[in-house]
């Protein structure tokens, strides 16, 4: 057993570890794709980061995940995982769906296998300290691109599953870009930033993330006015489309702002990240938001504060655990990372416990 009381896992010997709301139209965002070589002295490719990972990159690595789920479904330990995973709670975070036949396949495995519940059920639970039902689960969206509308929510209201999605204020209603594609495109196009130094060309994103804050909206800014081009635009959700999710059964929450890495932020920017955005949200709801999810998945005591003086009840993590039912912190609940295209095995996996496991026992091993 592990520190956490979830007990380690090995790999078998031989193997290496290893019908739409009216209104709502079917109509998606331009993907931020290009071939150009990069000009730049520095190169800097899109990481191989699960949520933020150039599409082909992301394939592959999804390839070796899934075929390392096809024998950790089978393995001996897989049955005491799943029967403590039914005393549990998992909460799926998502970004965007990329492929609808793979996630409507998750959905049908969801209503087969577990109890797919609501964010209002989750504050239920805590408020009345009761816990939720044996093998919940929750469906949430970090992000929410436009694919969250049109292909995540016809999937869902065909099922009746209800979720969850958490969205980036100052995008709502324009045709921004994420900061981190953007940042991509750039480099890609002869942008270059001083701070960005030479480094593996994958770890621009990282190395990003690890500025102070200041220092990465800087850097931003230089890789803006030295690239060759701009990036083209990425239509994002409305508040009409807010509005449509909510109609459709999915719950719609805080994200701050601008998505910084609030652990590199200031006092200051944690508060204006997280209040700017709840003001925003509750214009355009015609109520405040409840929930929140943490940039990253990152917990920090700050942003928890502020969280806890505008009256938010749920506050999400993204640190690949399963929960308890009745949660113990509400504004600190664990999620799990998934992806619309994880095969049915490896999500079985995930679900159970397993799979989450096994990744912290290589990381520890490692």
């Amino acid at each position: 057993m592990t520190t956490d009381g979830q007990p380690v896992v090995t790999p078998p010997a031989g193997l290496q570890p290893a019908v739409l709301p009216p209104g709502v139209h079917p109509a998606g965002g331009r993907a931020l794709r290009s071939a150009a070589p990069l000009t730049c002295p520095r190169p800097v490719r899109r990481p191989a980061e699960p949520e933020r990972a150039d599409r082909h990159a992301d394939r592959h690595a999804g390839h070796r995940a899934d075929a390392r789920g096809e024998w950790l479904r089978f393995a001996p330990v897989q049955p005491l995982f799943r029967a403590r995973a039914a005393q549990r709670l998992a909460v799926l975070a998502y970004h965007g769906v990329t492929d609808p036949r793979s996630f409507g396949a998750q959905l049908d495995r969801l209503r087969r296998l577990a109890t797919p519940v609501s964010l209002a059920a989750v504050q239920q639970a805590v408020a009345e300290r009761r816990p939720l039902p044996a093998r919940s689960v929750l469906v949430t969206f970090d992000d929410a691109d436009r694919s969250v509308l049109t292909h995540a929510l016809p999937a869902l209201i065909e099922r009746a599953i209800p979720a969850a999605a958490f969205v980036i204020s100052e995008l709502i209603g324009t045709e921004k870009p994420f900061w981190w594609h953007e940042a991509d495109f750039l480099a890609r196009h002869g942008g270059r930033a001083r701070s960005l130094d030479c480094g593996h060309p994958s770890q621009l994103l990282r190395r990003l993330k690890a500025m102070p804050d200041p220092d990465r909206r800087r850097s931003l800014q230089e890789l803006r006015v030295s690239a060759d081009r701009r990036p083209p635009g990425q239509e994002q959700l409305t508040p009409a489309d807010l509005l449509a999710l909510r109609e459709g059964g999915v719950a719609v929450g805080n994200h701050t702002q601008g998505h910084p890495c609030l652990g590199r932020c200031d006092d200051a920017t944690v508060r204006a990240e997280i209040t700017g955005a709840h003001e925003a949200l509750t214009r355009w709801l015609g109520e405040p938001p409840i929930a929140f999810a943490y940039p990253d998945g990152g917990h920090d005591v700050r942003a928890e504060t502020v969280l806890q003086e505008l009256g938010y009840r749920l506050g999400f993590l993204s640190d690949h655990r399963l929960g308890p039912r009745l949660p113990s912190h509400p504004l600190q609940i664990s999620r799990l990372q998934v992806d619309s295209t994880t095969s049915t095995r490896r999500f079985d996996t995930i679900l159970s416990g397993l799979e989450p496991a096994y990744r912290r026992w290589r990381g520890h091993a490692a």
